[in-house]
């Protein structure tokens, strides 16, 4: 018994001791330097190897888009990988007047498809444009950008875009700190979105397996649709199929203008680089740029919700519910507490709704959950994929049981350490490499201001009680905040 209580106390503890010891070895390695045309570096010096993990931050996602562009940030990020006027030809005046000519028998064939034209004339149209499109590539080499990173020892060149941001990263050697600045300040700032119909149809194919076609997908986008009705995080940052159909390079160009400004842009370095070396370089490739019109972002306020919303939608697929509470942003005080909350309900097979549904009841094969804190007021996710013999109806029920004894009984002391542990080793996971340490850190400075708030996160969720959990269950995980989605299967005839 004894043995059980020390590994117990070893378990509760270790995260606290970690973090501490990381807080306490991180914030003195770690500096901050802003050009003069806004741009912020965040450098973080670790000689321990000699690498560094570079991290772009670009303060725009589909958050930003306005009504019939969504999809464009995520399109712009696909475009980014695929040169400038420097990387990437071979020739590029003749291919620009190319570029240009392959928009122009585009938008002829929009237009010929608005007129009805005949099959005759629109063959001859395609014809035009294929051709343009296969001349134009001949003048282009193909994933320049990143062949150069690979050629030079670059490690996982990558890039996502989410509601709030993109990114772009890469891990190369520390010698290779000036290469990466000047391919880095061109892709920022000197792109000419060549393969532009390409990409476009990545994307379109990539809707297609990921979200019409997919019932997680399909789910997930009607139920951002329903639970928001003005916030923009309603809208898939992949795009809904009309608004792919009429984009074009005009928009990608003005949208990029719009938002790549040096301000709207954070720098994160994690490696043997010191910021005596850093700075030096950033001033030479990137201190140039021109600031621009920082973004104003005129994001509509989400009105508090008054009545339970509801979505249900029919695919080939066992039965799935999701159901969701609108919460604050990640810069609430009560984020901690919901996480925690979040993590005792279904944070994975310890959790009270594991057992309860799917070892219990037997009623679903798997259930989770996540406490979704974004820039702006995000959403707790609960989920369960329903068994042989469960339904969609029993899930919801045993699902309103777990939230109300939480209400009623509260938690204990035991369950609230073994959740708070297991959220702190979780972010000590995502910060035990050098990029995932540069991500982090861009990304608490880019939302809350403060890079800081990363290593407040753990300190704050000790300060969180067994009365804030049931009060936060009390205040948010209530039917007038719910939303819930289920997926359902098709009726047979």
């Amino acid at each position: 018994m004894r043995t059980k209580t020390f590994v117990l106390i070893i378990f509760y503890l270790l995260p606290k001791i970690l973090f501490s010891s990381i807080i306490e070895d991180y914030t003195s390695k770690i500096s901050e330097h802003t050009l003069k045309n806004g741009l912020h570096l965040i450098i973080l010096r670790d000689p321990s190897a000699p690498v560094i993990s570079f991290h772009v931050h670009v303060k725009v996602g589909s958050v930003n888009e306005k009504p019939g562009e969504t999809g464009i940030s995520h399109l712009l990020e696909h475009l980014a990988f695929n040169g400038t006027s420097l990387i990437g030809t071979t020739d590029w005046k003749k291919e620009k007047k190319l570029l240009n000519k392959i928009d122009q028998a585009y938008e002829r064939i929009r237009e010929a498809e608005r007129a009805e034209a005949d099959k005759i004339s629109m063959k001859k149209l395609e014809e035009d444009f294929y051709a343009l499109k296969k001349k134009a590539s001949s003048f282009s080499r193909s994933n320049e950008f990143a062949k150069i990173l690979d050629m030079h020892g670059g490690m996982g060149t990558n890039a996502y875009c989410s509601y709030d941001m993109t990114a772009y990263w890469v891990e190369l050697p520390s010698n290779k700190a000036e290469l990466w600045a000047m391919l880095e300040s061109d892709r920022l700032f000197n792109p000419v979105f060549r393969g532009f119909y390409e990409e476009l149809d990545v994307v379109k194919e990539e809707r297609r397996m990921r979200v019409d076609n997919s019932p997680w997908g399909k789910l997930m986008e009607e139920f951002s649709g329903t639970a928001y009705k003005l916030h923009p995080y309603r809208n898939p940052i992949i795009g809904y199929p009309e608004d792919l159909e009429n984009m074009s390079r005009d928009k990608i160009r003005d949208f990029y203008l719009a938002h790549y400004a040096p301000s709207n842009i954070i720098i994160s370095v994690a490696g043997d680089i010191s910021p005596e070396t850093f700075v030096p370089l950033a001033e030479k490739y990137f201190g140039g740029i021109r600031s621009g019109m920082p973004p104003n972002p005129d994001i509509p306020a989400e009105p508090a919700g008054r009545s339970e919303k509801r979505v249900i939608i029919r695919m080939d697929s066992q039965p799935i519910l999701m159901e969701g509470f609108n919460i604050k942003d990640i810069t609430h005080p009560d984020i901690p507490a919901l996480d925690i909350c979040s993590e005792i309900l279904a944070g994975g097979r310890t959790s009270r709704l594991y057992r309860k549904l799917v070892k219990e009841e037997r009623i679903a094969v798997s259930a989770g959950s996540w406490c979704w804190a974004p820039r702006y007021p995000g959403m707790l996710y609960l989920w369960a994929v329903a068994s042989k013999d469960g339904d969609n109806r029993r899930l919801e029920k045993s699902i309103y049981g777990a939230i109300e004894e939480i209400k009623q009984g509260g938690v204990a002391e035991e369950e609230l350490s073994a959740a708070r542990a297991r959220l702190k080793m979780e972010l000590l996971t995502s910060l035990k490499s050098r990029m995932g340490m540069a991500r982090e850190l861009a990304w608490y400075k880019a939302v809350t201001g403060d890079w800081r708030n990363l290593f407040k996160y753990g300190e704050n969720l000790e300060k969180v009680t067994v009365q804030d959990i049931r009060r936060v269950a009390k205040e948010y995980l209530v039917e007038e905040n719910r939303t819930v989605g289920m997926v359902e299967p098709r009726t047979k005839d």
